[in-house]
């Protein structure tokens, strides 16, 4: 947990820096929520799936897994079966892409607290 925190507050940064050369202008701020949230409304449909689930959400959870089942590897002698190429791979299409075009997809009618029901 105390290494998830920074790792989860860096991605924001890197996210942000990552859309930057594409228009997107989010906060750079890690703790800047209130500003990132009103960027995020902003943004069209196709550059909210990709942004806020492919890269915040699905790429976001690639690195932690991955990161957490290193350490439990290195550090509690877990087993090495979730670091193999195959398993990394299969995380690497699973997250990103499925996961998170369908939490994209989702979460775009509920991204202004306003559900379209």
């Amino acid at each position: 947990m105390l290494v998830a925190v920074p790792v989860f507050f860096l991605w924001l940064v890197v996210v942000a820096l990552l859309v930057r050369p594409f228009g997107v202008q989010l906060p750079l701020g890690p703790f800047s929520f209130g500003k990132r949230k009103c960027a995020l409304q902003a943004l069209t449909f196709s550059q909210y799936v990709l942004i806020c689930g492919v890269l915040y959400f699905g790429c976001g959870m690639f690195i932690f897994t991955t990161l957490n089942h290193y350490l439990e590897w290195k550090y509690w002698h877990d087993s090495s079966r979730s670091l193999t190429a195959g398993k990394l791979l299969v995380d690497a299409v699973w997250w990103p892409v499925v996961a998170g075009l369908l939490f994209g997809l989702i979460s775009w009618n509920t991204r202004s607290g306003k559900s379209t029901r």
